[in-house]
């Protein structure tokens, strides 16, 4: 082989090297470029039309085994078909749902002039998408296209003619996005199947196939068409955060929502280590928002260190969904610990509060000033934690009382309470 030979094959070898890192470089740009954040857009103000789950310009069909929560309205159409469930107020051609249908206009008219950051493929299965404005001549979603940013983070999808999605739709939000932040701008009509999120803005009508799989959480709100909804549900509240904050022996727990439609309020329920789940609250809701509100509640648990909380949310007509449970675990007591009663003078009934370092059985007895046993309070075994248990001495006269506890080999400690009638 001649040295021109070797040195052409060198050449060419280069070459190919280049070339192969450039499709690299190519394939790994398109991959991240639709996951590449924008400026985030402001919010497509919706005023009293986001106060509809349902709004249509002709006619309203909702078919039996759709259960639809929040308020449905039509106009100037006078078309209102329910065969399904309505958790709301129906508005049929009133003052009510020909304003939201002004506002609707302004709304749908505001998303379609945005300035689009990027064009899409028609295809949005499979994609991950930051906040910002995208456009195309069609859509549709043929598996999980996920939506990745904050509660504050817009998302705004503009579609020329058609949106269209199957049953193998799945629209994700990750890193606390909400689905009052997605908007669907259509220049034709929407076909939705699968699980689908956000709040739609048809130019004409909007149709909801039937399947056990198909709900849509947000809003159908079609300007001058038909909205016609056969899915499993149209859905209420968004729950846009459930934290845990541990405070010396108490719990503060706080949730955000986006939006509330009918929310009557929040059941706060309680599971202690493997125990059953139990109601220590109630927090009332805030009914019809279009705006973030915050709720707060506190708990000072007892009997053991391991605790589960889960949201109860509530409509006003008792429909109800479950939030996703959150854990927390609490030091255990570093010594067995038996509290002053409270009250105390007392009548005719006192708390006793105890705490255990290690998994013990717990003895609690009452005795009278000469030191004969008149209640065996508890004698069960015991979680390491905080514990209480309830004395009742109705059926004792006036006077000084003790109460001792004892736990497997630990010492043994006993304190004085007035019974005062």
């Amino acid at each position: 082989m001649n040295i021109d030979t070797i040195n052409s094959t060198s050449v060419l070898r280069r070459c190919l090297r280049f070339i192969v890192l450039m499709l690299v470089v190519i394939l790994m740009l398109s991959s991240v470029a639709y996951s590449q954040p924008y400026t985030n857009p402001t919010t497509v103000d919706l005023k009293t039309a986001a106060n509809f789950r349902i709004l249509a310009g002709s006619a309203v069909t909702i078919n039996a085994g759709c259960t639809v929560t929040g308020d449905v309205g039509v106009s100037p159409g006078t078309g209102m078909t329910v065969a399904g469930i309505v958790n709301g107020n129906i508005h049929t051609t009133d003052d009510v749902a020909s304003t939201a249908q002004s506002d609707l206009t302004a709304a749908y008219t505001d998303a379609a002039q945005r300035t689009a950051d990027a064009t899409l493929d028609v295809e949005l299965g499979g994609k991950t998408l930051g906040c910002g404005v995208y456009n195309s001549g069609t859509f549709t979603i043929n598996g999980v296209l996920t939506l990745s940013g904050t509660a504050s983070d817009i998302f705004i999808f503009q579609s020329a003619a058609t949106l269209i999605t199957g049953t193998t739709c799945i629209v994700t939000l990750l890193g606390g996005a909400v689905w009052s932040n997605v908007f669907w701008q259509v220049g034709s009509s929407a076909t939705i199947e699968g699980d689908f999120k956000g709040t739609i803005l048809a130019l004409t009508a909007i149709t909801q196939n039937a399947g056990a799989s198909s709900v849509l959480t947000g809003r159908a709100l079609a300007r001058n068409g038909a909205v016609t909804v056969s899915g499993a549900e149209v859905l209420p509240v968004e729950l846009t955060s459930f934290t845990a904050e541990l405070k010396n022996n108490s719990v503060e727990l706080y949730w955000t929502t986006a939006t509330e439609i009918n929310n009557y309020g929040f059941n706060v329920e309680l599971k202690i280590e493997n125990g059953e789940w139990n109601k220590i609250g109630f927090v009332q809701g805030h009914g019809n928002s279009n705006s973030p509100k915050e709720y707060s509640f506190t708990d000072s648990p007892f009997g053991g260190t391991k605790f589960k909380y889960r949201l109860k949310q509530i409509d006003f007509d008792g429909a109800y969904e479950y939030s996703d449970e959150i854990e927390v675990n609490l030091n255990p007591p570093s010594k067995l610990t038996l509290v002053q009663n409270y009250p105390n003078p007392f009548n005719p009934t006192t708390i006793i509060s105890f705490e255990i370092p290690v998994k013990s059985n717990v003895v609690i007895k009452v005795y009278n000033v000469i030191g004969s046993e008149i209640a065996d309070l508890l004698n069960e075994e015991k979680l390491p934690g905080r514990h209480q248990v309830e004395f009742n001495a109705s059926y004792l006269p006036s006077g000084i009382y003790f109460y001792s506890i004892n736990a497997g080999e630990l010492k043994p400690i006993m304190k004085k309470m007035i019974l005062l009638k």
